[in-house]
Protein backbone atom coordinates (compact mmCIF):
# COMPACT_ATOMS: atom_id res chain seq x y z
CA UNK A 1 0.00 0.00 0.00
CA UNK A 2 1.76 3.74 -0.92
CA UNK A 3 1.70 6.68 1.05
CA UNK A 4 -1.71 8.38 -0.54
CA UNK A 5 -3.25 5.23 0.05
CA UNK A 6 -2.38 5.04 4.12
CA UNK A 7 -3.15 8.70 4.15
CA UNK A 8 -6.71 8.29 2.16
CA UNK A 9 -7.25 5.48 4.40
CA UNK A 10 -6.69 7.38 7.58
CA UNK A 11 -9.17 10.33 6.06
CA UNK A 12 -12.17 7.83 5.72
CA UNK A 13 -11.01 6.67 9.79
CA UNK A 14 -11.72 10.02 11.34
CA UNK A 15 -15.17 10.97 10.65
CA UNK A 16 -16.70 7.94 12.14
CA UNK A 17 -14.66 8.82 15.14
CA UNK A 18 -15.64 12.26 15.52
CA UNK A 19 -19.72 10.95 14.98
CA UNK A 20 -19.06 8.77 17.89
CA UNK A 21 -17.65 11.38 20.53
CA UNK A 22 -20.18 14.15 19.37
CA UNK A 23 -22.99 11.85 20.11
CA UNK A 24 -22.19 12.10 23.85
CA UNK A 25 -22.09 15.51 24.41
CA UNK A 26 -22.18 15.48 28.20
CA UNK A 27 -18.53 13.50 27.26
CA UNK A 28 -16.80 16.73 26.55
CA UNK A 29 -17.93 18.54 29.30
CA UNK A 30 -16.65 15.76 31.30
CA UNK A 31 -13.63 15.85 29.09
CA UNK A 32 -12.83 19.75 30.36
CA UNK A 33 -13.58 19.16 33.33
CA UNK A 34 -10.84 16.36 33.89
CA UNK A 35 -8.41 19.17 32.89
CA UNK A 36 -9.13 21.33 35.08
CA UNK A 37 -11.57 23.74 34.00
CA UNK A 38 -15.27 24.52 35.25
CA UNK A 39 -18.17 25.34 32.88
CA UNK A 40 -20.54 27.14 35.74
CA UNK A 41 -17.92 28.87 37.14
CA UNK A 42 -15.43 30.27 34.18
CA UNK A 43 -11.84 32.01 35.58
CA UNK A 44 -12.17 35.88 35.19
CA UNK A 45 -9.42 37.59 34.57
CA UNK A 46 -8.28 40.53 36.42
CA UNK A 47 -9.76 44.18 35.79
CA UNK A 48 -7.17 46.43 34.68
CA UNK A 49 -5.96 49.76 35.93
CA UNK A 50 -7.45 52.76 35.17
CA UNK A 51 -4.21 54.74 35.93
CA UNK A 52 -0.97 54.19 33.85
CA UNK A 53 1.61 52.93 36.92
CA UNK A 54 4.93 54.51 36.55
CA UNK A 55 7.41 51.58 36.88
CA UNK A 56 9.99 52.23 39.82
CA UNK A 57 13.61 52.82 39.14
Amino acid sequence: MGRKAKLKKERKKQPQNIDNYAKDSNQFVKHLERQGYALKKPKMAPDMPDEKIEPQV
